[in-house]
């Protein structure tokens, strides 16, 4: 046993668990999530967004917009480098408004390697108290996003955890 891993929410069996309850690979939640993604992008000004499921070896990028190349191939990146995963971790919001100068981000490949600047992601919680992953956003330059906005990228996700409720298995 490593108490690491053990102690560490991401690898939570209770919340793995909650997210297999989920159709998460038909063409409709896609779609539907894409779709909300692309929302969250636009509304600020960011040039990705994402409904990121965290899972034990990897996010899944459930709804993406503005993704392309390998991460767009791959449909999301390992959960080392997932900025999502402190979501999970500490069920709240995660910001990051300049991701070359911060402390635990700035040597993450995602940083170095495709330019990430900035992010901001919420936790998407499923009705049981589950974490399930980040609706987030993330750009290629920085960005302090204010807490108004934090409060409106929460108010968003309830929008994510609508749609994923429609397509429990």
């Amino acid at each position: 046993m490593n108490p690491q891993i053990d102690n560490d929410p991401v690898h939570s069996l209770e919340r793995l668990t909650e997210i297999a309850q989920y159709d998460l690979f038909s063409d409709d939640v896609r779609s539907e999530l894409d779709e909300l993604a692309h929302k969250a992008a636009d509304r600020f000004g960011q040039d990705y967004g994402m409904v990121s499921i965290v899972l034990d070896g990897a996010q899944y990028f459930a709804g993406r917009f503005g993704t392309d190349g390998w991460i767009d191939a791959a449909e999301g990146t390992p959960v080392e480098w997932a900025f999502c995963a402190n979501v999970v971790r500490n069920r709240e919001a995660y910001i990051v408004a300049d991701a070359a100068v911060d402390a635990l981000q700035h040597d993450n490949p995602l940083v170095t390697q495709d330019g990430i600047r900035c992010y901001a992601g919420v936790p998407i919680t499923a009705p049981n108290g589950e974490v399930l992953g980040a609706y987030c956003v993330v750009g290629q330059t920085p960005h302090d996003f204010t807490a108004a906005e934090i409060g409106e990228l929460h108010h968003m996700a309830d929008d994510v955890v609508a749609v994923l409720e429609q397509h429990r298995l």
